[in-house]
């Protein structure tokens, strides 16, 4: 019996005043009163409106500094001292304005339609006073009516539920729309409240105490006051999350339901959750505010150089200056005053050098990585899961780039890792283990150390196995456990597992038909054991769990009361039910971790601590196979303890503030001295292609980190399966002893020269003492050093803190889960990517990439990832390099007319320059350009590595942009200038060319250059990118054409140009021809000696690939593709100085390069020499090496032979790579029999001119020969 309002209780109920957002909301239910106070139900998710959408959108342009640049330069445009007509310069700036305040206006259209469809579904509400059922739409629903869904319809707002049309009060709640889940969730009706029914509602009056609008889904804290009216005197019920439907969720399996909105509109906690998440930004666009604010820079100096120039020359020369008329003075010049010269002068050039800042370089981008996202990402089906039908979704294409450059990725484990599918294989019940069979973890580890296991039960086992149960053991089941040692022990065991749980059966109360709607896989496991092994839950109620015990033929149905239930949470980590057993006893049942269930022990019971140790054993051995263990416990509590608990006990759950932590505090009181049952272990299998995954993600550099709730030994054994872990990694774990942490790092430290990986495992309890702000630092230098590390027993929490921990080095992180428990992991992460598994969407919907499986990191990464760092770092090069050689060539021909302000082209030309002539090219750059296939960037995960390191995109690459856009300005404007100047128009006149005639020149040369230097740089061509280079050049000349075509009011200097003045002339051909080849020639030659003489790693694939596609050698034979940048940290941990059969090197002259290839195992070849023959073109610097073949009775023809270096190359000896001595080392070269060298052999040697050689490995290329 619950007891009524007293004066303690009041005190709790009612706090005092404290600040709005901490005051409890009243709502009166049922009187019409309440929506005077409140929020409507109407629901906007528009940025706009039709009064605010032209400023709000325009002052969202506007917060890119370049477009202020660009309206200040228009506005300038205006006055005299403008070099250009207005409308051109107004005329970019509106045409990215336009484009992306389209974008805009378009997105909020579609949300207005969607919030109109919304607000217009109809609802059923009770009339206040006669109880009429009236058809509302949503928008019109107010806080306290009570509101009636039909079965399958959708909960308009955050509503309490009443009654239902179930006579327990239960109905089912399908949340898909709030967090993804599909299986259905069971909300229940207040006891006094439930058989509320339409007769009863006109009388029907309460009030609710509750909190304050908020963002938690899973929590609700309030009370519910009932008056006379309904019960014979006052009370107070607490509510819990129980009684809770939420907008959005839809009514299933339950005829209707009857409720009061609590929270409606935008303070209904769907609304609360749809901000969105928190705004992330690429290293590349954190680089390119630098590089903008570079050339602002540049752009200011070449204006002050140009305003002193002016200046001082004018107060030297000034009346020399005829061509300025210096006699005619005015604002623009002024000889006089040579100082405001200068002034007039900066600020003319301020507008006129405005072409050095790309304006449509951020529309551009954005259109590229929409177009990524939507066409590759979006559409790749080697990232589609067809069992779920779930493609990759890129939920942003802001981070496209950032994808493949990530230094470490941070997983969860349980459903990212595994598959979420819990089976339950093993137990102990009071000191016994009982089950049969290997796990998939231990079957992997002993493949691994070539001792496979046996994956076969035994034959009787197959009848037993079901959904979600793979256990046998003859001792337990088809009754077999009454006739065990202890089988009252073992019928507790499955008590605790038929009744401590929240799972709902559905279905026919027949073992075989019925579901269990599970809030977890784990739960919804062992429910099913205690079915199979004879404790069938068929029933639940909101007060009592119905199971029928015992085999077919001796069943009997037995009902435990269920008095209280003490929730699970990863800060408790335990659940308990508190019953009343049929033998009329109250009982404690509880079940949880290990580490606080042994706290809670009854120490003063010998027998408890016996089966303690040799439980804990068992549990040891379970944890090392892979599996989930979990601990099962009791205690049988006296009536007057328990009554007096339960007074503690609703009166910290009827708390408005802080009622969480009290009800935490009361449950301590009650969860102690427990007894001890046994534990269970529950298998939940790797996902497809997991192992491979992360084997390739580690050998393309990437550190992987695992953070799991998860024991410690469990968490080892998935790491050995999944290949996170190796057996020639120096393993380091950190248990709860804070002094390892330092000890750790000096060891790594001291170890530093040696080759191999470091694997750091470490527990939830030092890992808070390591997060700690004196140790940071300690812990980040350690896991800074592993290639893998592993996180035990971690609560949300310390997830996102690791990820803050591992972002503070620099990395760029990834974070990626399934659950809700990630989230914070995934929002604090560079890149969040989820994956949409058995626990729902909740990652998803706050993630910027969502995936199907695991597996699927690897092409999103890898691949996408890689090839968009490429085309992004190209693209936003090659902007810079085409606005600053455009600019230049302006500043060039304004310095040769001593910065008088006169500019060369057309002012339309050079308004178009960026948003037409030369636009085109760069997004084709960024969309489709590639090095190489995506079958070998996923064969070479080494490739990888250009992006961590940011090597397409470092300084040094964009200071090879910049150096050649100032030579190839330089050598265009001198040679055009040179070249009209010699050259006549009209030989009969003697007329030369004109200055508008010498500025189209210049501007098709320059057009023409940087199409040609795009086409110089590309090393992979589609159909798309000829058009886009041809049509770029094209676009040009019909522009020409239908601009000299207008009438010479509006063409000016310009009319029929091309047709009538330089298409005839065989010179203006052979300049725009000429000059651009002279001007690209030089980066293009040097680019080529560089592929030649220094390859980097993707140039030799590339090479490969070409020479492959065209026929000239075969195949590349892979034995693995486990290829990466630790191959020969591998290499080097074989037997050391002695000749292998495991390694295999190639010279490779790459500046810094590093082997991105796995050593392959090769074939010995007997009593044989081989001589090595280089191809003429790479001319090796290095002769004379021998390969010396091991001994071997046995021939095989092939190509691949080990090898080591003879005495005369000693000097010149390759190192291994990643040992700086020259140590003796065991290499592998591509050689044949008869010294006979193939095409594909020369291939793959790289040697420099000079110099020693660097090395790396590669696999054999070729295929034997008869």
């Amino acid at each position: 019996m619950l007891p009524s309002e007293d004066n303690s209780l009041l005190g709790c109920l009612r706090p005092r005043h404290t600040p709005s957002d901490q005051e409890a909301r009243v709502i009166d239910i049922n009187t019409g009163t309440a929506d005077r106070k409140f929020k409507g139900n109407y629901v906007s998710t528009t940025k706009y409106n039709i009064v605010t959408y032209f400023p709000k959108a325009l002052f969202e342009q506007y917060r890119r500094v370049a477009n202020i640049y660009f309206t200040l330069v228009a506005a300038l445009s205006t006055t005299s001292l403008s070099p250009v007509r207005p409308v051109t310069a107004f005329l970019p700036l509106i045409l990215v304005l336009g484009i992306s305040m389209l974008k805009e206006l378009i997105e909020d259209i579609k949300r207005y339609r969607a919030d109109r469809e919304v607000n217009s579904r109809l609802v059923e509400c009770y009339e206040v006073g006669t109880c009429k059922l009236v058809r509302k739409a949503w928008r019109h629903v107010k806080v306290g009516e009570v509101v009636k869904v039909q079965k399958d319809g959708f909960f308009p707002a955050d509503i309490l539920l009443l009654s239902t049309s179930s006579n327990d009060g239960i109905c089912y709640v399908e949340t898909i729309n709030l967090d993804g889940e599909s299986n259905l969730k069971i909300k229940k009706a207040l006891d006094v409240t439930k058989k509320l029914d339409e007769g009863e509602l006109a009388s029907f009056k309460a009030q609710v105490q509750c909190e304050q609008p908020n963002a938690s889904l899973y929590t609700f804290t309030g009370n519910l006051l009932l008056g006379p009216p309904v019960m014979g005197n006052d009370l107070t019920l607490p509510l819990t999350p129980a009684s809770i439907v939420l907008r959005g969720c839809s009514l299933r399996n339950t005829g209707f339901i009857m409720g009061a909105v609590i929270f409606a509109g935008h303070e209904t906690k769907v609304m609360k959750n749809a901000s969105l998440p928190p705004s992330k930004r690429s290293r590349i666009e954190r680089q390119m505010d630098i590089l903008i604010l570079f050339m602002f820079t540049l752009l200011f100096i070449l204006c002050i150089i140009g305003a002193v120039v002016l200046a001082v020359w004018t107060k030297s020369q000034g009346r020399s200056m005829w061509y300025l008329r210096p006699e005619n003075t005015e604002r623009a010049y002024d000889a006089a005053h040579p100082v405001i010269v200068g002034v007039y002068s900066f600020i003319t050039s301020f507008m006129l050098y405005s072409y050095l800042i790309p304006i449509s370089l951020y529309v551009s981008l954005e259109m590229v990585k929409v177009f990524q996202s939507m066409v590759f990402i979006n559409a790749d089906r080697h990232m589609y899961h067809a069992a779920s039908d779930t493609p990759a979704l890129a939920r942003t294409s802001n981070l496209n780039e950032e994808l493949g450059m990530v230094n470490t990725i941070l997983s969860d484990k349980t459903g990212t890792l595994t598959r979420n599918i819990m089976e339950f294989f093993k137990c102990s019940i009071g000191g016994i283990s009982y089950g049969q069979g290997a796990t998939e973890s231990e079957r992997a580890n002993s493949r691994r150390l070539g001792q496979p296991l046996d994956a076969v039960q035994a034959p009787e086992a197959d009848k037993w196995k079901q959904a979600s149960f793979n256990f046998y053991d003859k001792r337990l089941l088809g009754g077999a456990w009454m006739s065990q040692q202890d089988p009252e022990l073992i019928k507790q065991f499955c008590r605790i597992l038929a009744v401590c749980h929240t799972a709902i059966p559905d279905g026919p109360d027949e073992p075989d038909a019925i579901k269990y709607e599970a809030e977890s896989p784990d739960e919804s496991a062992l429910v099913v054991a205690a079915k199979v092994m004879g404790f069938f839950c068929y029933k639940r109620t909101s007060t009592a769990v119905y199971v029928r015990e015992g085999m077919p033929g001796q069943q009997q149905d037995v009902e435990f009361e269920i008095l209280n239930i003490l929730e699970f949470d990863s800060t408790r980590k335990r659940m308990s039910t508190i019953v009343r057993s049929p033998e009329g006893k109250i009982i404690l049942f509880c079940k949880g971790a290990d580490t606080v269930i042994y706290e809670r022990l009854d120490h003063s019971n010998k027998a408890n601590m016996l089966m303690k140790d040799s439980t804990r054993q068992h549990m040891e051995e379970f944890g090392a196979a892979g599996l989930r263990t979990l601990c099962l416990s009791y205690a049988q509590l006296d009536e007057q303890v328990y009554d007096a608990w339960q007074l503690k006990y609703f009166e910290a759950k009827t708390c408005l503030t802080g009622r969480d932590e009290k009800l935490a505090e009361v449950s301590e009181l009650i969860e102690r001295n427990l007894i001890l049952v046994g534990c269970t272990a529950i298998e939940d299998k790797l996902q497809e292609g997991v192992p491979e995954c992360i084997e390739h993600l580690a050998n393309a550099g990437i550190r992987i980190w695992i953070l799991t709730g998860d024991k410690q030994e469990t968490a080892i054994n998935i790491g050995f399966a999944c290949s996170l872990l190796r057996n020639d990694m120096r393993q380091y774990i950190i248990s709860a002893n804070v002094a390892e942490l330092k000890e750790v790092e000096a060891h790594i430290l001291s170890k530093a020269h040696e080759d191999g990986d470091n694997a750091l495992i470490i527990d939830g309890k030092a890992l808070s003492h390591g997060l700690a702000a004196d140790l940071r630092a300690h812990l980040l230098s350690v896991g800074g050093r592993c290639a893998a590390v592993v996180c035990c027993r971690v609560s949300p929490k310390q997830k996102a803190q690791v990820t803050a921990l591992v972002k503070s080095r620099g990395d760029t992180t990834l974070g990626i889960g399934d659950g809700a428990n990630d989230v914070g992991m995934i929002m604090e992460a560079h890149i969040g990517v989820g994956i949409s598994g058995q626990e729902g969407m909740q990652a998803v919907m706050s993630s910027d990439f969502a995936v199907a499986q695991f597996r699927y990191l690897e092409t999103l990464l890898l691949v996408h990832g890689r090839w968009s760092y490429l085309r992004i770092a190209r693209m936003v090069g090659y902007f810079l390099y085409k606005n600053l050689f455009f600019g230049l060539t302006i500043f060039l021909y304004n310095a040769f007319c001593f910065f008088s302000g006169q500019v060369i082209y057309n002012d339309f030309y050079m308004s178009l320059y960026n948003v037409l002539f030369t636009v085109l090219p760069p997004m084709i750059v960024g969309i489709f350009d590639q090095d190489v296939s995506k079958d070998l960037s996923l064969r070479y995960p080494g490739l990888y590595q250009a992006g961590p390191k940011n090597l397409c995109f470092s300084y040094r690459s964009v200071a090879y942009w910049l150096a050649n856009a100032f030579m190839h300005a330089g050598m265009l404007f001198t040679m055009v200038i040179l070249g009209t100047r010699s050259t006549q128009v009209d030989r009969k006149s003697g007329r030369t060319y004109t200055h508008w005639e010498v500025g189209s020149i210049m501007f098709t040369a320059a057009v023409f250059t940087v199409h040609l230097q795009l086409a110089a740089m590309l090393t992979y061509w589609t159909p798309l990118h000829h058009v886009g280079i041809y049509l770029g050049c094209g676009i040009w000349l019909l522009y020409l054409c239908i601009y000299g075509s207008f009438p010479i009011s509006w063409s000016l200097d310009i009319y029929h140009i091309l047709r009538a003045v330089l298409a005839p002339l065989p010179s203006f051909w052979l300049i725009i021809i000429l000059i651009p080849v002279t001007c690209v020639l030089p980066s293009f030659m040097l680019q080529q000696i560089a592929r030649h003489i220094t390859p980097d790693d993707k140039t030799i694939i590339a090479e490969v690939q070409q020479k492959i596609c065209k026929g000239e050698m075969a195949k590349p034979r892979l034995h693995s593709a486990l290829a990466g940048v630790d191959s020969a940290r591998r290499l080097s941990r074989q037997q050391s100085k002695r000749l292998s059969i495991n390694s295999g090197f190639v010279p490779d002259s790459s500046p810094g390069a590093s082997s991105f290839f796995s050593p392959q195992r090769m074939e010995q070849e007997a009593n044989e020499t081989f001589e090595v023959l280089f191809s003429a073109q790479r001319n090796p610097v290095i002769a004379g090496l021998d390969a010396e073949i091991a001994r071997n009775p046995f021939r095989h023809r092939t190509r691949s032979s080990s090898f080591h270096l003879s005495p005369r190359a000693q000097d010149q000896r390759p190192p291994l790579l990643g040992q700086t001595g020259p140590e003796e080392g065991v290499y592998q070269i591509a050689a044949h029999p008869g010294g006979q060298a193939t095409s594909a052999e020369q291939a793959v040697w790289n040697w420099g001119f000079s110099g020693a050689p660097k090395w790396s490995a590669l696999p054999s290329l070729t295929e034997p020969t008869a």
